[in-house]
C-alpha cells in the first residue's frame, strides 16, 4: 500500500471520504480503521475513528498512515484478522456494513504458507453464514511510491447480516458508490439468472411480459379463453457477473399461493450452456400449468375489479453448475494488478456448485364487466324495494271519511289506528288502516250511515 500513501497525486484518502460520503448520507454511525497485521504493540484493526461527524471522520482518515513492524519494514497483511477484529470489535453482533481498501496483497507472515492461508481465508468467507453478501470493485488508480508502484486496487464491501444485505443490495440496485456493477462473490447459490419471455405458444389466447422491476413474469388472459398450460419461449440471462455459466443442469418448478396444487410444469432442454455473464442463452421453453379459475359470483372483488390476480414464485434450480470468470473481467484484474496470481475469492468454490434462482409470477385474469352491471342492478333494485318498504311502513296517509253526510279527514299510518267522530262529536268506533284503504269498526250500537273517500 506504499504508494497509495507516498504519491502526493493519490487519490486513496479522498476516495475513501467519497465512499462514505455516498454510501452514507445520512451519515449513520461510521467505524474508521486501519489494518495490516498484529505483531508487538503494533494493533490490527487499528481504531481511528468512530462517530457520526463528518469533519472528524474526514480527519480521521487524513490521520491513517503506513504501518511498519519493528525494524522499519512495512507491515505484513492479514484479511481474516481485520475482518474478525472489525466485526466482533466495532460491531460485535450488529448488522453492517463493512468496505475494505485494498491492494488486494493477503500476505500474513509474508512467507510460503500464504496462498495456503488466502485458500483457507476464502473459504471460511464463502462458508461463514453471517456474511451474506460480498462484492468487490476493481479501481483503477495509478500511482508511484518510493519502492512500489501500483495501477489500481480492490474495493470489497461485506455485508454482516440480513438488514446490512438489504441496503448493499439497495446500493448497488441504485449504482451507488459506483455505476460500475461489482463483481458477486458471493451469493453464488443464488439468484443466477432471470428468465425473458419472448413468445408465447399453445392453447388459448394469453400474453406473458416481464413486470418494471424486470423479475416479475406476467401472465395475462381472459376468463373465457383460459389455458390448461401457459407455454412460453425466452431466454435465460446470466446474472453471474463476473461469471460465465459454462454448463448446469436445469430443473423448473412452480407454487401458486404457497402450494404447487399439483401443478404440472416443466422446461426444455435441461441444461443450459456458454452463457456469457450478463447475456442471454440459447433459446429455451417453459411450460406452467394454469390453476382452476375460482366462480365470478363467489368472489365479490373480482366483479368489482373485473379481474383476479393469482400470485406464485417460479423456482430455477441449476445443479451441476460450472462458472468462470470471464475473460473481460480477468483481463481487467491483469491490467490492474499485472503479475499478481488472481485472490482465490474470485474462484468458485463448493457452495457455487448448485443455485436456486425464485422469481415472482402473477396471474392476471380478466373477467367480463357486465357481472358488474348486474350486481349494480341488484343492489338498486334492494335499496328501492327498502325505500318503498319503509315508505309504507312509516308514511302516513289522509282518508276522507263522510259520517251521515259530514266529512272530516283522518290521517293514518300504515297498521294504525284511530277514534272515528259522529257528525256531533261523538266518539262512534275506531278507524283502522292495514296495507291499503282503512276499515271501519262502530261500536256496539251504532248505525251512522259511513263511507271512506
Amino acid at each position: 500500500m506504499e504508494p497509495f500513501y507516498e504519491d502526493s497525486n493519490s487519490q486513496f484518502k479522498s476516495l475513501i471520504a467519497t465512499v462514505i460520503e455516498k454510501t452514507n448520507p445520512g451519515m449513520e454511525e461510521i467505524v474508521i480503521a486501519s489494518f495490516n497485521q498484529s505483531l508487538g504493540d503494533n494493533i490490527s484493526p487499528l481504531l481511528a475513528y468512530r462517530g457520526n461527524d463528518r469533519t472528524a471522520t474526514n480527519k480521521a482518515i487524513q490521520g491513517v498512515n503506513l504501518a511498519k513492524k519493528p525494524g522499519g519494514a512495512y507491515a505484513d497483511t492479514d484479511f481474516r484478522e481485520a475482518i474478525v477484529g472489525a466485526i466482533t470489535q466495532n460491531s460485535p453482533g450488529s448488522p453492517c456494513i463493512l468496505w475494505i481498501f485494498t491492494n488486494n496483497k493477503n500476505s500474513p507472515q509474508n512467507n510460503k504458507e500464504t496462498a495456503a492461508r488466502n485458500k483457507e481465508f476464502y473459504n471460511w468467507l464463502q462458508s461463514e453464514e453471517n456474511i451474506k453478501r460480498i462484492v468487490a470493485y476493481p479501481y483503477s488508480m495509478k500511482v508511484q511510491g518510493k519502492h512500489f508502484q501500483a495501477n489500481g486496487m480492490m474495493i470489497y464491501a461485506l455485508a454482516y447480516g440480513e438488514p446490512a444485505d438489504e441496503k448493499l443490495k439497495k446500493l448497488i440496485a441504485s449504482g451507488l458508490p459506483f455505476e460500475d456493477q461489482p463483481a458477486r462473490l458471493k451469493p453464488l447459490n443464488a439468484d443466477a439468472i432471470t428468465f425473458v419471455p419472448t413468445t408465447v405458444t399453445g392453447q388459448g389466447n394469453f400474453k406473458a411480459a416481464l413486470g418494471y422491476d424486470n423479475h416479475t413474469l406476467e401472465l395475462q388472459f381472459d376468463s373465457s379463453n383460459k389455458p390448461e398450460a401457459a407455454v412460453i419461449n425466452g431466454v435465460f440471462t446470466n446474472n453471474f457477473f463476473p461469471y460465465d455459466i459454462l454448463s448446469a443442469d436445469v430443473s423448473f418448478s412452480v407454487k401458486f399461493q404457497g402450494d404447487s396444487h399439483d401443478i404440472q410444469s416443466a422446461i426444455e432442454p435441461e441444461q443450459v450452456s456458454e452463457i456469457p455473464t450478463g447475456k442471454s442463452s440459447k433459446p429455451v421453453q417453459v411450460k406452467i400449468g394454469i390453476p382452476s379459475l375460482p366462480s365470478i359470483w363467489e368472489n365479490p372483488e373480482i366483479i368489482f375489479k373485473s379481474g383476479y390476480q393469482v400470485p406464485a414464485i417460479m423456482e430455477f434450480v441449476l445443479a451441476n453448475q460450472n462458472l468462470r470468470l470471464s475473460s473481460e473481467f480477468v483481463k481487467r484484474m491483469e491490467e490492474l494488478f499485472p503479475g499478481d496470481p488472481l485472490p482465490e475469492i474470485f474462484v468458485p468454490g463448493e457452495s457455487a456448485k448448485q443455485s436456486a434462482t425464485s422469481r415472482p409470477l402473477v396471474v392476471n385474469v380478466m373477467y367480463p364487466i357486465w357481472p358488474l352491471f348486474v350486481l349494480i342492478l341488484a343492489i338498486l333494485l334492494v335499496i328501492a324495494g327498502i325505500i318503498i318498504i319503509l315508505k309504507l311502513f312509516t308514511g302516513t296517509k289522509k282518508f276522507t271519511v263522510v259520517v251521515d253526510g259530514m266529512q272530516k279527514t283522518y290521517i293514518l299510518n300504515i297498521f294504525g289506528e284511530c277514534p272515528l267522530y259522529s257528525s256531533r262529536s261523538e266518539r262512534i268506533g275506531n278507524l283502522r288502516r292495514g296495507l291499503f284503504k282503512p276499515v271501519v269498526y262502530l261500536d256496539k250500537g251504532r248505525n251512522e250511515q259511513i263511507k271512506i273517500m
